[in-house]
């Protein structure tokens, strides 16, 4: 799966706090009115089944329906059937469904109704059981009505017995529904098995997850509908009834009933179209009995869309990619499709493994709540993730479609071949998926660096979430759904990712790979956690290798795993290596840390060059152990630089003179150390001074030379590392000669690169954006007039044709009039491409317009207007200005109901909504206004880390102004006095 929430990172783009008084008093009233209401949202556990039927919502904010809550029986009985309350005790009061009974097989038939806006659907589960019961647990969500159940027995002649149900009842809080029978199920043995038939119907409206019915409009704007599915974590059970875990691994016997100018599709190939069978004309698409697989992988698509098809170079696998058929004419599927070969051939042979399905299919989705989803054989994607047109969309739009192709095609190997046994091990998912998804980018488009954009979207990003004692490990245990979906996050993903690479750079590249290609052909079709990866590692080394290694596998993997963090290596004048926990609070209480066998420490591989030999060496620094530099050779005025190319998941701190000759050497001559390494004393240094590991003038030292950088790995780390800085400061009288400074830093890259959008490389492309976008920030007026200019031709002139990859910045800081936004909303409504719609979305949520952040807040909900894939970057790009993230803040708290009923307390996009708009506060006042909200509204499981997190943060966000403002106004002042 690829996350939805793609947002610039808030350091990079959020604006705190509210300039106009005004707007101070307006939003302080609000928040007011909602705390005095009490917006909390009463999540009971009465036992209900909730029903779905089309009305209209009432409330401000619109959309196409809405769901009523009825308390009515909890099933729908058979004749020997009673509705009974929850008993007591049970193995439904647990999370983890019960290990004696195993499905093995899915008789699942749906019926999508896109007319009524519902479905009906059976599933026929077969079940073994392995000691005696009374009860059969499966999964299903409160509101997927159950209208009938039944329970036979198959006997080893394959004759049948019917069981009767004497109870059927649910369990809310665990999300189970269970019958009972009257007499013990006995232990099935001998081909014996149990089969359960469950009828049920739900709605295909009002949520983007389950099963669900997605809009979009055609080349001549006529509404058309598709019904698509996204299962993971926990989403299957929305769906259907089923046994909703992932070590539990089901054959699928798949049918889908549709409208015969419909196309359907499921993980299989299809069987057969039965076109004759039912009196009401519908088809019947009956696919092939899938390979085992767990429940979060089944994919349901119902549409006209029509496809590209090429095929694979070893086995002549049909791969195609599906789109609406106004899309395919444009060409917006042709990128996906050429990547989407090489990518596949390339894993096919690079995992050693032939890819397990008859086809694979990519499917884009119009109402996407995921960023992408593995659905092995039928992968579904976001639009702005699959579709590319050379016309409209950007590099850094390429770049994605590439990455999230290659990520999720990693998935047909890393999660659906071989899978976590449980979702505390998300990362044998996503961090194998974020790990490998470079080497498949790399075999598509080779000419892109693209190994160098690891360091910055994976290592420094990880590295930023890491660093507080909110963090955990990237083993961490969860049980409920909204707790597993939480940890869907940086770590799992990219500190993941950065795990595999620890591993890989210890053991080098053919013992990594032959490990890992072990591992895939042990566990096939079946699961693992991280003991079982780093034992068939070890067997793999054990068995073909004389290399004699210190640690085992899991001795030295055991510390990067299953305890959060990582280590700053501090190297003192005497050239000794040790290491510390890095935090960047440097008052955190290290009482609450939770406890570690390995305290803290771990088996650090570093790698150092020096300014007289730039060969690199390396060292390896043990747990609780000293490791002593070989540096003898290096004169008394020389440097020496540690973690070569950022290569390992460390952070350095050098003595303070070796801190200033680094610096000294960036101003004489910076292009000694390498793009990567300029990017890392950069990202380190802004690391370390809010530690107070080193000052801010120290820290803001190494960014004296940045008039001469012309890399794009080193401005993206000064964008994100800066970013927090300029936040805090923005509403200090500091903030005029932060942007002064840092204006006439960058405005000669900026100038150089300039406007046209056409010249360069794949990188410069992706720098011209990032160095003209922080032009913009810091007031250039070159780069405004250019905007503001372009901005009004396009306004004139909808033909006007605007570069791709800089028209956002036009759009955002063309400072449109209210007229003018108008044009763009409507623009934004009727365009057609995905890519396109979120360049416009920047620019309408870019306004302080305090009428125009109002009606751009209702729009945010109005699906009709934002899809609702989109609601939540929406609400969040608003909050990037200082008047739009008081209102979007206001807002959020008078319609928190609303949003939990709509999205539910445990969807982890809505956990992240309010660190997203508030995490960056520093002010007391802010501070009480965060607690209160959530001392009258506790986020659920899935928000629980966000709000601790949150809370943390802004306090020490105060802590920083009371601390920091007058040292960084004091460097500031002395450079700009100094500067020509």
């Amino acid at each position: 799966m690829q996350d939805s929430f793609e947002l610039e990172s808030s350091h990079k783009q959020k604006n705190a706090g509210c300039p106009k008084w005004q707007v101070w008093v307006g939003c302080s009233l609000l928040v007011a009115i909602g705390l005095g209401v009490g917006l909390g949202v009463g999540l009971s556990n009465q036992k209900t089944v909730i029903v779905i039927e089309e009305t209209t919502v009432k409330s401000p904010m619109t959309t196409k329906t809405t769901a009523t809550q009825t308390t009515i029986p909890t099933t729908t009985a058979t004749a020997t059937t009673t509705i009974a309350t929850v008993p007591d005790d049970g193995p439904w009061k647990n999370y983890r469904l019960p290990n004696y009974i195993t499905p093995f097989h899915y008789q699942l038939t749906l019926h999508p109704n896109m007319t009524t806006e519902t479905y009906t659907g059976i599933n026929a589960m077969n079940i073994n059981i392995t000691q005696n019961t009374k009860y059969i647990l499966v999964h299903a969500d409160a509101k997927l009505e159950i209208l009938s159940c039944k329970l036979h027995k198959v006997l080893a002649d394959m004759s049948t017995e019917d069981i009767p149900i004497t109870q059927e009842f649910r369990v809310p809080e665990y999300e189970y529904y269970v019958v009972s029978t009257e007499n013990e199920l006995e232990p099935n043995t001998g081909g014996e098995y149990y089969v359960l038939t469950m009828e049920f119907q739900s709605s295909l409206v009002l949520r983007i997850v389950g099963l669900y019915m997605s809009f979009y409009k055609d080349d001549k704007g006529n509404e058309k509908t598709m019904v698509g599915s996204d299962m993971e974590p926990t989403d299957a059970r929305k769906a259907y009834p089923c046994f909703d875990e992932p070590a539990l691994k089901i054959e699928y016997t798949t049918a889908l009933i549709h409208e015969p100018h419909h196309t359907a599709l499921s993980n299989m190939d299809v069987d057969m179209v039965d076109d004759t069978s039912r009196a009401d004309g519908l088809y019947i698409t009956k696919f092939k009995k899938s390979v085992p697989m767990s429940t979060y992988l089944g994919c349901f698509a119902v549409s006209e869309f029509t496809y590209l098809e090429k095929f694979s170079k070893k086995n002549n696998i049909s791969l195609r990619v599906y789109v609406p058929p106004h899309q395919l004419a444009a060409g917006q599927a042709n990128y996906a499709m050429d990547v989407m070969k090489e990518v596949f051939d390339y894993f096919e042979e690079f995992f050693g493994m032939d890819y397990s399905l008859p086809k694979c299919d990519m499917i884009s989705i119009p109402n996407f709540g995921t960023g992408a989803m593995e659905n092995w054989g039928l992968i579904t994607y976001r639009e702005t993730n699959l579709l590319w047109d050379s016309m409209e969309s950007s590099t850094t739009n390429k770049q994605r479609v590439a990455a999230v192709i290659a990520h999720e095609l990693v998935h047909q190997w890393f999660g659906n071949v071989v899978t976590m046994k449980w979702w505390d091990n998300i990362w044998l998912n996503e961090g194998f998926a974020s790990f490998f998804e470079y080497y498949g980018q790399r075999e598509a488009e080779p000419e892109w660096q693209i190994m160098d954009h690891f360091v910055i979207d994976d290592a420094q990003r990880a590295l930023s979430a890491d660093d507080t004692l909110t963090s955990h490990p990237v083993v961490v245990n969860v049980s409920s759904p909204g707790q597993i979906t939480s940890v869907f996050d940086t770590i799992s993903y990219s500190k993941g990712a950065c795990v595999l690479k620890v591993m890989r750079d210890w053991l080098g590249e053919d013992l990594f790979m032959g490990g890992i290609k072990h591992y895939l052909q042990k566990r096939l079709f079946s699961n693992a956690d991280e003991k079982d990866l780093f034992a068939d590692v070890q067997e793999y080394l054990d068995t073909n290798t004389s290399i004699s290694f210190p640690w085992s596998v899991s001795e030295y993997m055991n510390p990067w795993v299953l305890q959060m963090g990582y280590p700053v290596i501090n190297v003192s004048s005497s050239n000794e290596a040790d290491q510390n926990h890095f935090l960047t609070d440097p008052n955190a209480d290290l009482t609450t840390r939770p406890g570690s066998v390995y305290n803290y420490n771990w088996n650090v591989q570093l790698t150092y060059f020096t300014s007289d030999d730039p060969t690199v060496k390396t060292g390896l620094l043990e747990i609780e152990n000293i490791l002593t530099l070989n540096l003898s050779s290096l004169p008394a005025d020389g440097w020496f630089k540690l973690n070569s190319e950022q290569a390992g998941y460390y952070r350095v701190n050098y003595d303070k003179e070796t801190w200033r000759k680094i610096s000294e050497q960036l101003m004489t001559n910076h292009t000694v150390f390498s793009e990567l390494d300029r990017s890392n004393l950069i990202n380190d240094g802004f690391e370390f001074a809010p530690a107070n590991i080193l000052s801010y003038p120290e820290a803001l030292n190494l960014t004296r030379y940045l008039d001469k950088e012309t890399s794009y790995f080193v401005w993206d780390a000064f964008s994100g590392g800066s970013s927090y800085i300029r936040i805090m400061l923005e509403s200090s009288d500091i903030y005029t000669d932060f942007k002064l400074f840092y204006k006439q830093k960058v405005k000669p890259i900026a100038d150089e690169l300039g406007w046209n959008a056409t010249v360069g490389t794949h990188v410069e492309k992706l720098n011209r954006y990032l160095v003209l976008a922080l032009a913009l920030r810091y007031g250039d007026e070159d780069a405004l007039n250019n905007a503001t200019g372009l901005f009004s031709n396009w306004i004139a002139d909808e033909s006007y044709y605007l570069y791709p990859d800089t028209r956002q910045l036009v759009y955002r800081y063309g400072n449109p009039t209210a007229s003018e936004w108008e044009i763009m909303l409507e623009r934004y409504i009727r365009e057609p491409v995905a890519s396109e719609k979120t360049n416009l979305l920047r620019g309408l949520t870019s306004t302080e317009d305090v009428a125009l952040i109002d009606r751009m807040l209702d729009n945010c909900y109005n699906d009709s207007v934002v899809l609702s894939q989109d609601f939540f970057n929406c609400v969040t790009y608003i909050s990037y200005t200082p008047t739009g993230n008081r209102m979007a803040w206001s807002w959020v708290q008078l319609y928190w109901a609303d949003l939990v009923t709509r999205f539910g307390i445990d969807d982890r996009n809505l956990g992240r909504l309010v660190p997203n708009i508030v995490s960056d506060y520093n002010t007391e006042l802010q501070l009480w206004e965060v607690e209160a909200f959530y001392e009258k509204n506790p986020p659920g499981d899935a928000g629980e880390s966000g709000r601790v997190s949150t809370i943390d943060s802004i306090k020490t966000n105060i802590q920083w102004m009371k601390d920091n403002q007058e040292a960084i106004g004091s460097w500031l002042a002395n450079e700009l006095a100094v500067m020509p």
